[in-house]
């Protein structure tokens, strides 16, 4: 990969775990408030909604570690890179 898609990549991988991390931040808020103040009648309800909130975390956790991942990498990469044009 050349040093200007490697540096744009960058770019794009920040900008996503950016994204990510404000999602995961909205979505613990709202499983918090939906415990907090949300009482269904249904146990089940309760058990549904925290299950897919949950699955929908591990996700998205997933996702910015993967991304994290690619970014070390492309890191290592860029440095090489620079290292055999010197």
């Amino acid at each position: 990969m050349a040093a200007l898609a490697v540096s744009e990549r960058l770019f794009q991988i920040s900008q996503e775990i950016q994204e990510i991390e404000n999602e995961l931040g909205q979505r613990r808020f709202a499983l918090r408030a939906f415990l907090r103040h949300l009482r269904p009648a249904s146990p089940a309800v309760v058990g549904d909604r925290m299950r897919a909130a949950n699955e929908n975390i591990m996700r998205l956790e997933t996702r910015r570690q993967m991304l994290r991942d690619e970014q070390r990498a492309l890191i290592v990469q860029a440095v090489t890179l620079g290292d055999r044009r010197d």
